[in-house]
Order: C-alpha cells, then sequence, then structure tokens
C-alpha cells in the first residue's frame, strides 16, 4: 500500500507540474482574449488576460512582440540574432524527445526557440513522466525525469532566467507581470527540483573579449546578451544617445547603437555614452548574483553571466577612461623596413608580429615594396 500511495503521489506532481508548464507557455504564445478565460478564470491574478480588453492585446505586442525577444538563440547566440545552430540543435532535441507542436501549431510568435515552446516541451515531457508513474513503469518513469533534467541543463537553463529578468524590466507594472514571475519561480523550483546545473564550487569562466574594438565591433559585443551579461534595450540606448544630444526617436532600433557610439568617439564624449549602459549592467549583475543564491539547482549558470556582465563592464570602463583604441592610438607612425634570406620566414613573422600587435589595440598599416619585395609596416 505505500509503494501504491508512493506512486500514486509521484504521478500527481508530474501531472501538476506538466500541467502549469503546459499553461505557462500558453500564456505567453497565444495572445489574450476570451479564448483564454476557461483556462485562468480560477486565477484572480491573470483573469484579465481572457477579459478581451484591447488594452491588453496591446500591452501583449508592446512585451513580446516589440519589447525582449524570448527566444534562446537571441540569448545565446554570439551574435544576439534570432536563428543558427541553436535553433538546429534544438529541433534535433525536439524529435528525439517527440515533441512535434512546435510544427502543428500556428503561433504569431515564431520560432521553435521561444520560451513558450520550450515550457510546454517539458510539460510533454512531464506527462510522459506520470504516465510511466501511472502504468506501475518506474524504469521509464526515471527515464522521463533524465529527459527533463537534459532538456533543462541543454537549453532553458541557460538563457530562460536571465530573459525573464529583462522582460520583467521591461514590462513595468503592466498585467504580464504576474505571468513572467510565475514563469520564474516555476523554473526555480524545477531547477532546484533537478538540479541541472548546481554550483559545486568549480572555477567559472567566460570567453575573454577582444581588445581589437572600433564602434561596429563594440555595439555588436554590447547588443549580444551572450557577449554582454544582459539584454540592453532601446530605452537605455535612447538615454545614451540623448546624454550627448544625438537624435534618437522611440522608433529608432537598437542597431543605432554603432552611430551613437561612433559619434560619441568623434566627439570625446564616450565616456558619457557608455554610463547607462555600465548603470544596466550593475544591476544585472546584482540580479544575477542573486539568482545565483536563489536557485541552488541553476547556480552555475547564474554565476556564469554574472560574470559576462562583470567583464563586460571592466571592459566599458577602461574603454570610458582611455578611448576606444587606448591612449597609445595618438602616439606617431614610425614606419620600419624588415628583410631576410627565408622570405616566406619573414612573411610569418611579419604576420605574427602584426597580428600580436592588433591584439593589443594597437592599429597596424601594411604597405608592400613590390620592386624589392620588402614587407614594410606601420602607422603604430
Amino acid at each position: 500500500m505505500e509503494g501504491t500511495a508512493l506512486t500514486a503521489d509521484l504521478t500527481l506532481i508530474a501531472e501538476r507540474r506538466a500541467a502549469l508548464s503546459a499553461l505557462l507557455g500558453l500564456l505567453i504564445l497565444g495572445e489574450p482574449g476570451p479564448g483564454l478565460a476557461e483556462l485562468i478564470g480560477a486565477i484572480p491574478a491573470l483573469a484579465a488576460l481572457g477579459s478581451g480588453d484591447p488594452a491588453i492585446a496591446t500591452e501583449y505586442e508592446r512585451v513580446f512582440l516589440r519589447g525582449v525577444p524570448m527566444y534562446e538563440s537571441v540569448f545565446r547566440s554570439d551574435d544576439g540574432q534570432h536563428g543558427g545552430e541553436t535553433i538546429s540543435a534544438l529541433v534535433e532535441r525536439y524529435d528525439r524527445l517527440g515533441f512535434t507542436e512546435f510544427l502543428e501549431q500556428r503561433w504569431r510568435i515564431a520560432g521553435p526557440d521561444h520560451l513558450g515552446l520550450q515550457l510546454r516541451c517539458l510539460a510533454h515531457l512531464c506527462s510522459q513522466e506520470a504516465a510511466a508513474w501511472r502504468d506501475g513503469t518506474p524504469d521509464k518513469a526515471m527515464e522521463a525525469v533524465e529527459a527533463e533534467r537534459t532538456f533543462l541543463a541543454h537549453h532553458l537553463a541557460g538563457w530562460a532566467p536571465v530573459a525573464i529578468q529583462c522582460a520583467l524590466r521591461h514590462v513595468g507594472e503592466g498585467a504580464y507581470v504576474p505571468v513572467l514571475r510565475a514563469i520564474a519561480d516555476h523554473l526555480s523550483e524545477e531547477f532546484d527540483r533537478l538540479r541541472p546545473a548546481p554550483d559545486l564550487g568549480s572555477q567559472v569562466e567566460c570567453e575573454p573579449l577582444p581588445t581589437n574594438l572600433g564602434p561596429a565591433r563594440l555595439s555588436r559585443l554590447i547588443l549580444a546578451p551572450a557577449t554582454c551579461g544582459t539584454w540592453i534595450d532601446s530605452a537605455v540606448i535612447g538615454l545614451a544617445a540623448r546624454s550627448i544630444g544625438a537624435p534618437w526617436r522611440p522608433s529608432d532600433t537598437r542597431s543605432s547603437l554603432r552611430h551613437v557610439i561612433a559619434d560619441a568617439e568623434t566627439s570625446g564624449d564616450l565616456h558619457i555614452v557608455l554610463e547607462p549602459i555600465a548603470e544596466r549592467l550593475d544591476v544585472a549583475i546584482t540580479a544575477h548574483q542573486h539568482a545565483a543564491e536563489c536557485s541552488p539547482g541553476n547556480a552555475a549558470n547564474a554565476r556564469r553571466w554574472a560574470l559576462t556582465a562583470a567583464t563586460m563592464r571592466e571592459r566599458l570602463a577602461s574603454i570610458a577612461e582611455t578611448g576606444m583604441y587606448g591612449r597609445d592610438r595618438l602616439v606617431d607612425s614610425e614606419t620600419f623596413t624588415v628583410s631576410g634570406p627565408d622570405a616566406d620566414q619573414l612573411a610569418d613573422a611579419i604576420d605574427e608580429l602584426v597580428t600580436d600587435l592588433r591584439r593589443q589595440g594597437l592599429c597596424v598599416q601594411r604597405h608592400t615594396d613590390q620592386s624589392s619585395g620588402l614587407g614594410t609596416g606601420g602607422g603604430l
């Protein structure tokens, strides 16, 4: 009897987890309206989403269609763009898990890597676990549990908490705050239950930022959450632009940051432009550190995001102090000529020298004397 009662409890827990994951995924995939009323009628905090109020529909568009993009590829790719290998890997995993909803349904939000669909996939796995417990096949139930843990580790745990943090900052006090907070709480419980990435005290590392930066490259690094450590939204970029009197309209896209940085570099106001971005990074670092403390099952990922944001914060502080290319940019140019008996060895040595100098942030221009075949480098 005790074994039967335990199995019943495990079945009920898995069913409830599946239902909650499925509902939360649906609420950020499907647009608000009377169609949701039956699903959320018993939850007062969410009742507004099923009211049919046009203002709620406008809020949905502001948050999920024009706000923070809730896509794994955006938060995990080096360029911050939607698409690429992240989606390919996720679709392959969907196929292995037998999750097909991203093909069968037609949501206004497009992309299999959307948070809503990943929550629905987690619900699919929890339903399989519940069915296995109900059928008295604990080995299959444990296989389902391991599939849940793997899915969390390879996908949701690595980006979703950060995306939700950023969305909550963007949404303000709107109708979707309870939804986003419920997703954050639910995922935190799943992480602590399955512990896909606990903090085991090991050293957390992140890729170092390149040293040779211009306006275009710096803006790309800032706009990609994976290299910046958070999502820098248009409001922050607008604040940076207005701080130096640069033109900025609410309709301008985040890509305008490149031009703002270039203008600030020319005018000597780069430190002013970077200040609001640095302040946003300070907020993000604190949030990541708090997440590491509050969610032990996903602490390693939270610490990695904190380190990424801190690394970018340090780089911006350095740029604000010394300029885009450092103080050495203004030294006089020197021209030098290198010769030797082995042309191939000479060319390799020059290439290695130029590469090393550029890594240090120095501007190197190469000229070749075609008549003598000698390599000449200058413009240091």
